[in-house]
């Protein structure tokens, strides 16, 4: 019970800090989702493709290391070696302390159910 009082306050003193770009799920941090850093993204790699207007979660590559496809469409290993999606996965980038307090919701969830 004190860690829902404590989640609901600090979530009310948070929600105006919340980023919230794009329209589908919560990033998942996977490779061609929508990043705001490195700290968004499992392979620690954001990149800004300033001239197609987007940033994504992507990693190294060359000929004997190829970009994994996207949703079934393959990703090409662009110059600098760098697999280039046509565009980042649609889904919405959190505050790392939005996502911490998510996460810490869920496992009060997950001790809550199994106390009782």
């Amino acid at each position: 019970m004190r860690i829902s009082i404590l989640f609901a306050m600090l979530l009310g003193a948070c929600a105006g800090d919340e980023v919230d770009e794009g329209n589908g799920p919560v990033c998942s941090m996977a490779l061609y989702d929508k990043c705001d850093s490195e700290h968004d993204c499992m392979s620690n790699e954001c990149r800004n493709f300033m001239g197609d207007g987007f940033q994504v979660c992507t990693q190294q590559c060359s000929a004997t290391a190829p970009c994994p496809d996207n949703a079934g469409v393959a990703v090409p290993c662009n110059g600098m070696g760098v697999c280039k999606p046509a565009a980042a996965t649609d889904c919405r980038v959190l505050h790392e302390l939005v996502d911490s307090l998510i996460r810490l919701r869920e496992r009060a969830a997950v001790t809550a159910s199994g106390s009782g």
